[in-house]
């Protein structure tokens, strides 16, 4: 019987030890992890006007932050969010509304369009571009007459309606492999070309 009580007493000990590494485990992973508060690491003076939008863009590993003001969207460098710089000003034909995949929309009122008439509506210029090079956008479509538009970033469609009915966008990009190197040679599915 004290054989018993002594085995009892070793199990107790032995698994109130396992217990006790548990928690100073427990204890020690959630200190590490603790998250340190908020604070500023980086502020960059931006000329022009107030910034009404801003989108972020991933190209041949950097990010470009886009930030719509008036006339124009200024493009800043943030790959080092610590060091952001600008890299470009560039006229716009109004302002970015949507990005997604490579592609935006610059939305500007149509002239002459006010929808203030009882059963007008305002139209707008939606303008397609291509920001596969963000220092050098381009235009690739124009529609007029636009009253309204749905992205579908899912299906990676855009649904413009116009006074010629609607149009389904499709702005699937195809996907850009890198050079292969020589240690790609040797992978069974190099992802390169």
């Amino acid at each position: 019987m004290t054989s018993i009580i002594a085995s009892r007493r070793r199990t107790v000990s032995f698994v109130s030890g396992i217990l006790l590494t548990l928690l100073a485990v427990v204890f020690l992973a959630s200190a590490a992890t603790a998250e340190e508060p908020a604070k500023v690491i980086a502020h960059l003076t931006l000329p022009g006007t107030a910034v009404r939008q801003m989108f972020l863009q991933q190209r041949d590993g950097k990010q470009y932050l886009y930030l719509q003001q008036r006339d124009h969207f200024t493009l800043v460098d943030v790959t080092d969010p610590k060091n952001p710089t600008i890299d470009e000003r560039v006229a716009s034909r109004g302002s970015l509304e949507w990005m997604q995949s490579g592609i935006a929309l610059s939305v500007a009122p149509e002239k002459g369009s006010t929808g203030e008439q009882p059963g007008t509506v305002s139209t707008q210029v939606v303008n397609v571009m291509d920001m596969s090079d963000p220092k050098h956008p381009r235009t690739i479509q124009t529609f007029t007459g636009v009253t309204s538009l749905l992205p579908d970033d899912a299906r990676k469609l855009v649904f413009i309606a116009n006074n010629e009915g609607l149009t389904v966008l499709s702005h699937k990009q195809p996907v850009h492999l890198p050079l292969c190197t020589s240690e790609d040679w040797m992978k069974s599915e190099a992802q390169c070309r």
